[in-house]
């Protein structure tokens, strides 16, 4: 990483876009970015990961050194005065992601709570997707064996809202449906527009002419209907029947089942082995018993050194 002096951090908080993984938010990243009073470099979790949800920092040498092998902060290209602290690094981050003439938003996946540690006066854009649609996209992606611990994800990332929000005067955030943007682009993207009090451009539209994301496809949007179980339906509105209600979202009807201690046990394991075949599929055989080993004997060199090594082969699976 290239160590320099950053500038201190003395503009304006930056606007926060918070939403589990698989919500939508890509694509509501490439219609703000296609503003031209609007920037966003995506996905800037390495900001807050580190943080404690007390509102601790950790020590600066920690934090350059977990920055090291986070793939997501790498692809910035951000540099690094080192003789800063955390939190003014932190803030250094957001100066360097700024675009000149632009109002910066940055996308965030978990940990939204702990963003007024660092910017007290951020505003925030709460975008909401039906847990069963984010849970199986997520499953999809291999980060759990089963919807009903994929469903974590989005059940986490929603209780860190609650959080975050009840901290929030009412103009400091708005919140969205992923269903609504994909319904009404345009009356979605201007009432966002409204909130940060710059005018709709339809320029917004046009953000497949820089991006492989077509127009939104309505056949995204509740396809839980068909692609889930109804055991799985079953143990998913058993964990998060009351959160989808309180957010209006209708549940399937079916009566709900909370997993007893052989059931949970089961889960558990067949969860465990499916990621573990996920993960050898990824990455092999050689390095996912390499990571295994050095995350259970705590070896920081050699966790890194696996780290770096699995960011290599997803960058090149992304080029693909």
């Amino acid at each position: 990483m290239e160590i320099e002096i950053a500038s201190s951090e003395r503009n304006p908080s930056p606007v926060f876009l918070v939403s589990p993984v698989r919500s939508g938010s890509t694509l509501l990243r490439l219609m703000l970015d296609s503003h031209p009073g609007i920037s966003n470099p995506g996905e800037c979790d390495f900001l807050l990961d580190m943080l404690g949800d007390d509102g601790a920092f950790p020590d600066t040498e920690s934090y350059v050194r977990w920055l090291s092998t986070n793939r997501i902060y790498l692809a910035k290209k951000l540099k690094i005065d080192a003789r800063l602290s955390s939190e003014a690094l932190v803030k250094s981050f957001v100066d360097q992601l700024r675009r000149e003439n632009a109002m910066l938003t940055m996308n965030l996946h978990r940990h939204f709570h702990r963003a007024l540690a660092v910017f007290p006066t951020a505003r925030f854009i709460h975008l909401l997707r039906d847990p069963r649609d984010v849970a199986m996209s997520c499953l999809r992606m291999g980060w759990g064996g089963h919807v009903y611990h994929t469903v974590d994800i989005w059940r986490d990332a929603e209780l860190s809202w609650e959080r975050l929000r009840s901290s929030l005067a009412s103009e400091q955030f708005i919140e969205i449906r992923y269903e609504h943007l994909v319904d009404d682009i345009p009356g979605v993207l201007g009432s966002i527009c409204t909130f940060l009090g710059v005018p709709y451009s339809e320029r917004m539209l046009d953000y497949s002419t820089n991006s492989t994301y077509g127009p939104p496809d309505r056949k995204l949007c509740y396809q839980w209907r068909k692609s889930y179980a109804i055991d799985e339906l079953r143990l998913v509105e058993g964990k998060i029947g009351k959160m989808l209600v309180d957010r209006g979202y209708e549940l399937s009807g079916y009566p709900v089942q909370i997993p007893g201690p052989l059931l949970a046990s089961e889960l558990y394991l067949t969860g465990k082995w499916r990621r573990a075949r996920h993960q050898i599929g990824a990455y092999g055989m050689p390095l996912y018993f390499s990571t295994f080993l050095a995350n259970r004997l705590g070896m920081k060199d050699w966790q890194d050194r696996c780290r770096i090594r699995k960011n290599a082969i997803d960058i090149r699976e992304r080029l693909k």
